[in-house]
């Protein structure tokens, strides 16, 4: 089970992650269904274009093609083997601190698994 600690001055959350729902998210997240709806998405708000059209005239082509490689990632069936296998991975290091940040303003955000 992934651990997710946020404490800030006025609220502390722990919230636990177990692995299936890691498993779960990145189904989700490989899936086709995903993949149609979020292009849909970006289509409707002008930030994403399959074919480099001027449509989204504030958007660089450089973001446009780093938002298309991301896409073509998740939908890869090697991608969903990989996470999958990572997540499989990640069970056996328990106790492992995977991010432990503390900001300027006093927050803080651990993740540990």
């Amino acid at each position: 089970m992934m651990i997710v600690k946020i404490k800030s001055n006025e609220h502390a959350f722990t919230i636990p992650v177990p692995y299936a729902v890691l498993r779960m998210a990145s189904g989700i997240l490989t899936s086709e269904l995903f993949h149609r709806k979020l292009v849909h998405w970006l289509n409707r708000h002008g930030e994403y274009s399959g074919e480099h059209s001027s449509r989204g005239h504030y958007n660089s082509d450089s973001s446009r093609s780093a938002i298309e490689l991301m896409l073509s990632l998740l939908v890869n069936r090697s991608t969903k083997q990989a996470i999958r296998r990572l997540i499989k991975e990640l069970r056996r290091c328990r106790g492992t601190v995977l991010l432990d940040v503390r900001a300027q303003d006093g927050t803080e955000v651990l993740i540990k698994l």
